[in-house]
């Protein structure tokens, strides 16, 4: 993961941040835990969390996958977390201690517009993500992002774990995969949907 960087820069980077692996459902940090370091994601989905509703319902801030980046908050001086994070599926992650990942950023320069590459990735899917809200229908963000998921085989994803990720009910997106199932769409499985149409997908998603 840190291969755009010089290379006392990645042997540094690399010893800085230590690996650190999560099982499914469980949670990194909640709103208002103390800043204690940097992740980076190899392996996996995490689910970022805002403040609850009235009513209880967890707000979906994004979704961070392989080679994103989540605790940002340690890279501009933020004493608490402000948003929560737990994983979707089993992760490996990449974890930096904020004291250490200060010293690697005063002494290599160039790592500082590394990560700030990685912040610029999170912003661009979060503004995807908004419009996407916005313009398009549950069943075209759904399709969109089996097609991006699957090209390396199945989604091996919950119901739940796609309606957090499409900014939907786990009802909406149940319903919608089994109507394309019954379609031939697509195969589901326990916490697992394989692709079988992706022209017709395609079509679904407004992307042809």
């Amino acid at each position: 993961m840190f291969q755009e960087l010089a290379p006392e820069a990645r042997r540094e980077a690399a010893r800085v941040f230590q690996p650190l692996r999560v099982r499914r459902g469980a949670p990194l940090y909640a709103l208002g835990d103390p800043v204690d370091g940097l992740y980076l994601v190899r392996e996996g989905f995490l689910w970022l969390e805002g403040p609850r509703s009235p009513t209880g319902e967890a707000a979906t801030l994004g979704v961070v996958g392989p080679g994103g980046l989540l605790g940002e908050e340690a890279l501009v001086g933020e004493a608490r977390r402000t948003a929560g994070a737990s994983a979707l599926t089993y992760a490996e992650l990449l974890f930096a201690p904020k004291g250490e990942l200060k010293v690697l950023r005063d002494r290599f320069p160039e790592v500082e517009a590394w990560l700030l590459k990685g912040i610029y990735a999170r912003l661009k899917a979060a503004e995807e993500r908004l419009w996407e809200v916005r313009h398009l229908s549950v069943g075209q963000r759904l399709a969109r992002l089996l097609l991006r998921l699957s090209q390396g085989g199945e989604v091996a994803l919950s119901h739940q774990d796609l309606a957090h990720m499409v900014g939907a009910t786990r009802e909406t997106v149940t319903k919608l995969l089994g109507e394309w199932a019954l379609l031939g769409w697509v195969d589901l499985g326990y916490r697992r949907v394989e692709v079988r149409a992706r022209e017709a997908l395609a079509q679904q998603a407004g992307a042809l």
